[in-house]
């Protein structure tokens, strides 16, 4: 059953529109569980014990999505008061001795498939025979219930600083049953959410209007955004992908990298992407596929205003210049160091101009057909690309952190990848490691973990520089 009826907006909206591009629009962690020696513990029927006490903690984890009768607006969440965790934690056990190897091509063929909409869009997946007194645990939720900050605001729901089983659910008088929802109530939200996003736009317009000010004015800014937007070279990851997704992950020191970025005179996110760069430089360079021109990456940036705590996205892209075409990996730094100083003065510019909502009527046709269109058409293989990989940077928690009472080693992030996008790097501190997983369109990066060697690789070259 379910209640609160709520449409979505049109950037969450997007990411299920997205999907008929035929790309999984879902994100999540592969976290390297430590089990403690409890007599008779099993960590999936103490993670769903435990699940169950949290879910009034995470809104997330509730929501069910309703499709708007007659296309009138974007899709629609309700929240459900009653979730079959039995069917959203599975559990897989890896064959033979197991070990990371086969755990990563495992998180590669899980990640491939798209989630169902007709339940909560997630799914939690319990991997046995990691290693001894090893589990691990595979998640992933869809883009369209909430971006990166709110997959940490989510995690904080759900993990714990100590060590301590779920507490036991009291028990509580039965809810009066909700009335099932009916085709008029969905109507009656979605074109209440369409009209009321049509009246947002004509307020916004006096607004913009000002913004733009003169047609001197209006033609500055049109030939700053111009004069700001680089276009990448096409590389081999600027393709069309098939629907095979493969994984890899690495950790680096979070200490040696601050010392790093100290030496250098950089921000930890700046080395970040010097170090992605690097390894793009050497394998692309093995494989004589290094383009003259710098690669680009795209880079998500928050739009969230401080102390916002919405459950939804409020995310948008940027682009920042790898200068892979610079061979020393100091002066490659510097060179990432000032193409980051520019994107920060970009956002703080443009960053009002940056829609995050559009209205819905007849969306789930025309969006849904415009995302056909670009992967039947191949568009992302015939316009001039605006970017090579996306590569993204999270703070993550400081300290070892807990689940169902067991402790996480790692928490390895998972991402997207989509046409034109054949390669995601997301970077996430946690307990002292700096964690990045490897996301890639597996007919085009067969072997990640050799993109993770080459990580470790560059990460040593700039180590070995730094100043006496």
């Amino acid at each position: 059953m379910a209640k609160r009826l709520a449409a979505l907006s049109g950037l969450d909206a997007g990411f299920l529109y997205l999907e008929a591009a035929g790309t999984p629009m879902q994100f999540g962690s592969v976290m390297l569980i430590e089990l403690p020696k409890r007599r008779g513990y099993d960590f999936r029927t103490a993670l769903i014990a435990h699940l169950a006490e949290r879910l009034p903690r995470a809104p997330a984890l509730r929501r069910v999505l309703h499709e708007a009768p007659l296309d009138l607006g974007h899709p629609m969440w309700s929240e459900a008061q009653d979730i079959d965790l039995q069917s959203q934690v599975k559990r897989r056990k890896l064959p033979g001795t197991g070990g990371r190897k086969k755990l990563m091509s495992l998180v590669g063929k899980l990640h491939s498939g798209m989630l169902p909409r007709d339940r909560p869009m997630w799914e939690f997946v319990v991997i046995d025979n990691v290693e001894p007194g090893v589990v691990a645990l595979y998640s992933r939720i869809h883009h369209a219930l909430l971006d990166g900050q709110g997959g940490i605001a989510l995690a904080q729901a759900l993990l714990d600083v100590e060590a301590k089983p779920a507490a036991r659910r009291k028990k509580t008088p039965d809810a009066p049953t909700p009335a099932r929802l009916r085709k008029r109530d969905l109507a009656r939200v979605a074109t209440r959410s369409t009209v009321g996003q049509f009246a947002k736009l004509l307020r916004a317009l006096p607004a913009t209007l000002k913004l733009a000010g003169s047609v001197g004015q209006a033609a500055g800014m049109l030939g700053s955004l111009r004069e700001n937007l680089l276009l990448a070279p096409r590389t081999v990851f600027n393709q069309q992908i098939g629907p095979d997704r493969s994984y890899a992950a690495v950790s680096l020191p979070l200490d040696e990298v601050k010392r790093v970025a100290r030496g250098f005179g950089a921000s930890l996110n700046d080395v970040v992407m010097a170090v992605c760069a690097g390894a793009l430089r050497d394998l692309l360079l093995s494989s004589k596929k290094l383009p003259a021109k710098s690669l680009v990456a795209a880079m998500p940036v928050s739009l969230r205003e401080a102390g916002n705590q919405e459950v939804n996205n409020q995310v948008s892209m940027v682009q920042c210049s790898l200068a892979t075409n610079i061979a020393d990996p100091v002066a490659r730094l510097q060179a990432i160091r000032a193409s980051t100083a520019q994107i920060k003065q970009r956002v703080a510019a443009f960053k009002d101009l940056i829609p995050t909502d559009f209205p819905g009527l007849a969306a789930p046709i025309w969006a849904a057909g415009l995302s056909r269109l670009w992967a039947r058409g191949r568009i992302a293989e015939r316009l001039p690309p605006l970017a090579n990989v996306a590569i993204s940077n999270v703070p993550g928690p400081p300290i070892p952190l807990y689940l169902a009472g067991a402790k996480l080693n790692h928490y390895y992030p998972v991402s997207i990848v989509t046409h034109g996008l054949a390669i995601n790097f997301t970077v996430q501190s946690y307990a002292g490691q700096l964690e990045f997983g490897l996301t890639a369109c597996k007919d085009i990066v067969a072997r990640p973990e050799l993109v993770a060697d080459a990580i470790a690789d560059s990460f040593h070259e700039l180590c070995e520089r730094l100043p006496e």
